[in-house]
């Protein structure tokens, strides 16, 4: 048996065990090797996401975020709620969720529903403020300096005269920390494509990177993210602001001013790492447009 066919028959199996049996179609979603995989799967007329991960153990871990999520009441599969869990199966390091048959936030921006993106998005953070979840590793801002400089740190090493702007805003992250707030269990990447519209309300996927942190955690990365768009969906931008614009108006009760600018800081500085770590065409006018934007927020 070749190598190909022993994953196809080992995988085939996995799926056949956890109730996914005769495959009609599968499709790679996302590939971040040496981390996880994630595919689409049809079987007969339904759709679900398979994701396979290299270390078994983060099977667990997003197990455990549904099943605890599910304590809450946040995964009924009625909004707010995430996917409902399909499946785990430990030996293949597989997990297998429902997929949405429905269009997530970015979509409902794209498409002139701004402020419906933005409600969605606020509904899901004030329904998920205070689940009572202590799960995940801690991100309150002395954590979260740990990965600021990790970012700085890549953009230096790709283009020196970034890394010392990025350094800067580091710096003033460091001078700077605001009390860490009540903390429980966050997405810990919020982006608009991970909010859905389910109808009667959001669907949160993708928890690979859920944190233990105050609720800027989210909140800040969603409102760096119209700074995003600027350089990578520029005819999207001033849509992505309103939605942001309406899910800051939602939830200005439930966030800290100070907290929410330091996180949404960090998160510019993140998306600035990630351009310079995979150096696309045009990479280093848009990772100065972020840290620029990191430099206003954080003044």
């Amino acid at each position: 048996m070749g190598a190909a066919t022993a994953r196809h028959w080992a995988g085939t199996t996995a799926l056949a065990r956890v109730g996914l049996r005769g495959a009609r179609t599968v499709a790679l979603l996302k590939h971040h090797p040496g981390l996880r995989c994630t595919l689409e799967i049809a079987v007969g007329t339904d759709r679900y996401v398979v994701k396979l991960f290299a270390d078994a153990a983060r099977v667990l871990a997003l197990s455990a975020v549904h099943q605890v999520l599910a304590g809450a009441g946040l995964a009924s599969g009625r909004g707010p709620t995430v996917p409902r869990l399909m499946g785990v199966d430990i030996d293949a390091a597989l997990l297998v969720t429902e997929m949405y048959a429905a269009p997530s936030t970015a979509e409902l921006v794209e498409r002139g529903e701004s402020d419906r993106a933005g409600r969605l998005a606020a509904q899901w953070l004030r329904a998920a403020a205070t689940p009572g979840v202590t799960l995940g590793d801690p991100y309150d801002p002395p954590h979260a300096l740990e990965d600021v400089q990790r970012y700085v740190c890549t953009i230096g090493s790709a283009a020196g005269e970034l890394g010392g702007r990025a350094g800067a805003v580091r710096d003033r992250l460091a001078a700077d920390i605001p009390p860490p707030g009540y903390s429980d269990l966050r997405h810990g990447d919020l982006h608009l494509s991970h909010v859905f519209d389910l109808g009667d309300g959001p669907g949160v996927i993708d928890w690979d990177t859920f944190r233990q942190g105050p609720v800027e955690v989210d909140a800040g990365m969603l409102c760096a993210m119209p700074a995003r768009w600027a350089v990578l969906r520029p005819n999207h931008a001033v849509a992505a602001q309103r939605a942001v614009a309406v899910f800051l108006d939602e939830v200005d009760d439930l966030v800290d001013p100070a907290r929410l600018r330091w996180y949404r800081t960090a998160a510019l500085l993140k998306f600035a790492s990630y351009l310079a770590r995979r150096q696309p065409e045009g990479w280093v006018a848009s990772a100065a447009s972020l840290i620029g934007d990191a430099e206003m927020v954080s003044a």
